[in-house]
């Protein structure tokens, strides 16, 4: 979607232009300013996780309404034309890398991530590969079927999001199962590790939960999107 004048709202394909705005060093600054809100959610969040309601007050340090941290609302408070979203003098186009619920998503997915391979490389035990493979791939799924609920909402396909929402959700539930398998000889050491990866399980839920909420609101308003 390089397009910047595609009608999100509307999912107006007919005006979509094939034509790219940007070329490959734009997107590849672009990217970079999407590395770089990473980044700087996860620092927020990584000062502030122990307090209660972190995640909003994160939001709010990120520029983000509450109503932000939702998939079925535009980029309506996010100026994408302010200089820090614009990496090149010409206008950032609509992009889905910058929505809040991405970049909230991709930041603790990447933490959970290095968290794990941390844990393998200062394993003086060994880890049952069969656990390993299974703990990774949960993470994989996990997160893989939140950005696919990003793209079908993206479309307008509040039942589809749901869905892969749901899939994120079971894989969730299944890497807490497998947490609790692991074991290392340094129990304050797996205490720790299992302490934190908690947290930002326990977020992500209450991230998905919001929005299927707010996806089963809009089939509410729209009722015939309802089976």
């Amino acid at each position: 979607m390089s397009d910047p004048n595609f009608e999100h709202s509307d999912n107006n394909w007919d005006d979509f232009s094939h034509e790219p705005a940007w070329g490959e060093s734009q997107w590849r600054n672009y990217l970079k300013g999407s590395d770089r809100d990473t980044a700087r959610f996860l620092s927020y969040y990584n000062s502030l996780k122990d307090k209660p309601n972190h995640l909003d007050e994160v939001a709010t340090l990120m520029g983000w309404d509450a109503e932000d941290i939702s998939l079925t609302d535009e980029f309506s408070n996010i100026d994408l034309d302010s200089e820090e979203y614009a990496d090149e003098s010409d206008a950032a186009p609509y992009t889905l890398h910058r929505h809040p619920v991405f970049v909230v998503t991709r930041a603790l997915y990447r933490y959970l991530h290095q968290s794990w391979e941390h844990f393998m490389v200062n394993s003086e035990s060994v880890i049952e590969p069969q656990l390993c493979w299974k703990y990774a791939t949960s993470l994989h799924q996990g997160e893989m079927n939140v950005l696919l609920s990003i793209q079908a909402l993206d479309l307008g396909d509040f039942g589809l999001t749901i869905c892969h929402l749901k899939n994120s959700l079971a894989a969730l539930n299944q890497s807490l199962a497998l947490l609790d398998q692991i074991d290392h000889s340094n129990q304050e050491f797996l205490r720790a590790f299992k302490h934190e990866i908690r947290i930002r399980l326990f977020d992500l839920r209450e991230l998905w939960i919001r929005v299927m909420g707010d996806c089963r609101n809009e089939f509410q308003r729209r009722p015939g999107d309802q089976d």
